[in-house]
């Protein structure tokens, strides 16, 4: 008998059904009569239908922890013989199930009863092949071929009939739930889950009443210990064979040794499993916005930087952070504005600020060279009160230049099923002097200074054909200041810390960040264009 198990095939009712059928240790291979006789518990005989040639302790721990999560019918991490009673209830129910659907398939009229005439007529129908090779090799056939058949078509009249319990001459649908298999529904009990829960309980040496997964996976890998004679992490067809000749059970110091192991493996599982859980939580909770109301209007910006420098900073002195505006324009109706950035910015609101119902601040930088979603998103804004802005973690929106696009897409839905309501206006460039909201228009310098196109050029030749009026070769080293105009067009707007509303601490820049650091000395602003 191979150890994954039997088919058993019953025609019942003129259905052919199939079932699995888990083989018992009774069905494997038995000791011989010369060894001596060790009862093995029914427990221990399931762990045995489970292991199989070739398995590592890794393996066969995984299965039997799959096991043990089907017999645990109320998962509460033991089996117990609560666990014994739900899976027969379960099983009961399944039966009275498959009970009704074998009768009800004769209910040819849709009406919920069955009728004898249903009956016959559907077995007719079910042995037309049959009757009809009958009919045209009458000569192949032994006497009394289309007899039999008729004789089966009356036993199952017979046996579906007998459910008709009132005598009304019909089966109801409550009649046919009681419809059994008889003995073939008796040959898979080996297979149900209530059997095997009660063969796992017969594992309970303490009489405690119950098996945790602890004693269930200790057992388990003890046996496999046992079985694997030379130690070498693999059962062999011989070791498996040498085992079933002469069973025997594992040795209690052995046992326990595995059970201190197996409860310190699940219980350092079970913590990591805690740690990752309350992570997801926190992540979850970073990226939680307030619901917008029913009357406000969701506006979505977005962008890669904007095209000035901020003379202030968020949380770190080595962090390039921008600045930005946005201008609210007049009107009665809430806004609820999402700005999500690629560049680390502080927005300065002006106008109708009023207006705002709620602004999201986020962008993708935690850092001078980082984009830890476990760490503050870089991000600020100024004219709003702090009771109204919220913040995320980086990655939780996304940011976009451009719309439609994939990326867009994506952030639109991120921001939707966090609002709970659709933006009702989206506006995204690369590069933001101003947003203006809630009509969308975004204002920015570099559309208005479109310089010529720099080659920098370190050594050799280069040849330009075509008209080099618009390009300007760069051979030697830029000029601080050209680049400075190039990187920030819009030039550095200084703002005071203190007006800032900050996802991490504001501080003035004790030097200004990249190419502005180069050009300003000692804090003077005057040789820059600043933009108050």
């Amino acid at each position: 008998m191979s150890s994954l198990g039997v088919t058993l095939r019953v025609m019942a009712a003129g259905i052919l059904l199939t079932w699995f059928v888990e083989p018992s240790f009774a069905q494997q291979p038995q000791p011989s009569t010369s060894a001596p006789q060790v009862v093995m518990s029914p427990g221990y005989q399931l762990l045995l239908s489970r292991l199989q040639v070739g398995q590592t302790p890794e393996q066969y721990v995984y299965i039997l922890r799959v096991e043990f999560f089907q017999l645990d019918a109320d998962s509460d991490d033991k089996i117990t013989q609560r666990d014994v009673d739900l899976h027969g209830l379960m099983e009961s129910i399944q039966a009275r199930s498959l009970g009704v659907t074998m009768v009800m398939r004769y209910d040819l009229d849709g009406d919920g009863f069955v009728a004898e005439d249903e009956i016959r007529r559907t077995m007719r129908y079910d042995l037309r092949l049959q009757r009809a090779q009958v009919a045209v090799r009458p000569a192949g056939n032994g006497p009394g071929q289309l007899e039999l058949l008729e004789k089966q078509i009356d036993n199952n009249v017979q046996t579906i009939m007998a459910l008709d319990t009132d005598k009304d001459g019909r089966v109801s649908i409550a009649e046919a739930g009681k419809f059994s298999l008889g003995g073939a529904q008796r040959a898979v009990i080996p297979g149900v889950l209530s059997a095997r829960s009660r063969q796992a309980l017969t594992l309970d040496t303490t009489s405690k009443g119950e098996v945790s997964q602890v004693d269930f996976l200790a057992a388990g890998e003890a046996l496999f210990r046992k079985i694997d004679a030379d130690h070498d992490g693999k059962i062999s067809q011989q070791e498996l064979a040498d085992y079933r000749s002469q069973p025997g059970l594992p040795d209690m110091g052995t046992l326990k040794l595995v059970t201190d192991a197996t409860q310190a493996r699940l219980k350092a599982e079970a913590e990591t499993a805690r740690k990752n859980e309350e992570a997801a939580q926190a992540a979850k909770a970073a990226c939680e916005m307030p619901a917008a109301s029913d009357k406000a209007k969701v506006v979505f910006l977005s962008g890669y930087e904007t095209d000035a420098l901020s003379s202030a900073t968020l949380g770190s002195q080595d962090a390039v952070i921008h600045a930005g505006r946005v201008n609210v324009e007049a009107g009665v109706e809430p806004l609820y504005v999402v700005i999500s950035t690629y560049s680390p910015t502080i927005w300065q609101f002006d106008g109708a600020v009023e207006r705002i119902e709620r602004l999201v601040l986020t962008s993708s930088r935690s850092g001078p060279n980082s984009g830890d979603p476990k760490q503050p998103a870089l991000v600020g804004a100024t004219g709003v009160a702090a009771e109204r802005v919220s913040f995320v973690r980086p990655n939780c929106i996304g940011y976009f230049t451009d719309a439609p696009t994939s990326g867009s897409i994506q952030a639109i839905a991120n921001v939707r099923s966090k609002v709970g309501k659709t933006a009702d206006v989206v506006a995204a460039k690369y590069s933001v002097g101003t947003y203006n909201v809630p009509s969308g228009k975004i204002e920015t310098v570099r559309d208005q200074q479109r310089g010529p196109l720099i080659i920098q050029k370190g050594e050799g030749t280069l040849n330009i054909v075509g008209n080099p009026s618009n390009v300007v070769i760069q051979a030697g080293p830029s000029r601080a200041r050209d680049e400075m105009s190039r990187f920030f067009p819009g030039g550095v707007t200084e703002i005071d810390p203190k007006t800032v509303v900050g996802s991490v601490p504001v501080a003035a820049y004790e030097v200004l960040p990249a190419q502005a650091g180069l050009v300003v000395h000692h804090g003077d602003f005057d040789s820059l264009a600043v933009a108050g």
